[in-house]
């Protein structure tokens, strides 16, 4: 019988166990577990969102919004172009039925997107959760790019903590004409803390996530997200997101999207949206 390499491999491996010589190689730390130890710790000691259905819908609705932004840094020939948004979302209709509008300083044309929340029993009766559509009208148009078929899906957990979300869509592109088809995934954790503060105690929430664009049903970009969110509790709301695009080749984000809002109960906020590069 002809003894390989392999076998030969084999055979010392197991000479070394059997007498007790074998060394396991050092395996180096995760170089991203700092981040994340500290971002589990903050969860550990706070507390699971409150959030009523007026919430889950507006920030649904923020989170489509945000999402179609991002996506349209892709189109312009100079990638993540300069843009100022206008970002209105309202759910003072009723709590489980909202909108948003999106229009684009200096371009014409604007976006409605709809929502419609509703939760999630199982056969016990019990809540398991919340799902929020979001379909956008037939007249979308988003910096000069035409949106047709948006179909978004938004999934809450039972304690409002895990986020879940996709969304499809066709762009028609503002010079070629061309229609580019488009989805997006994301997930992110939501938590509360109550925040002793200069003029008092503030209850925020707080999430983090990740999320990716895809065009053509191929990945193109992946995206962070932070988001606080001061709820109401008497006084005005204060909403603000801040998506990042990850690049493997630098050190700091290529394109940055920030969302500042301002806004009322159940969930009335209007602000602006920032799309630029970081030192630019």
């Amino acid at each position: 019988m002809k003894t390989t390499k392999h076998n030969l491999n084999a055979i010392a491996l197991g000479v070394a166990l059997a007498m007790g010589s074998f060394t396991v190689q050092a395996v180096p730390e995760h170089p991203s577990l700092p981040g994340l130890h500290g971002i589990s710790a903050e969860e550990r000691i706070s507390d699971y969102p409150t959030f009523e259905a007026a919430e889950r819908t507006g920030l649904a609705l923020v989170e489509s919004a945000l999402s179609l932004i991002a996506a349209r840094t892709h189109i312009d020939p100079e990638f993540c172009s300069a843009k100022t948004y206008n970002v209105k979302v309202d759910t003072s209709v009723l709590e489980i039925f909202g909108q948003a509008q999106i229009t684009a300083n200096g371009f014409p044309g604007a976006t409605t997107l709809s929502a419609l929340t509703g939760e999630v029993f199982n056969i016990g009766g019990d809540t398991t959760g919340a799902h929020v559509i979001v379909t956008a009208d037939p007249a979308a148009s988003l910096a000069g790019a035409n949106i047709t078929g948006y179909l978004g899906t938004h999934e809450w957990s039972r304690l409002n903590n895990i986020f879940l979300d996709s969304a499809i869509w066709i762009f028609e592109h503002p010079q070629s004409h061309r229609l580019i088809p488009y989805d997006e995934h994301s997930i992110k954790d939501y938590y509360k803390r109550v925040e002793d503060l200069v003029d008092g105690p503030e209850s925020w929430e707080y999430d983090w996530g990740t999320e990716v664009i895809t065009k053509e049903f191929l990945p193109v970009a992946k995206w962070t997200e932070l988001s606080w969110y001061r709820q109401q509790d008497g006084e005005d709301g204060v909403i603000k997101v801040r998506k990042d695009l990850l690049s493997p080749k630098s050190r700091a984000p290529l394109c940055r999207i920030v969302y500042k809002a301002d806004g009322f109960a159940p969930f009335e906020y209007s602000g602006t949206v920032k799309v630029f590069r970081p030192g630019v």
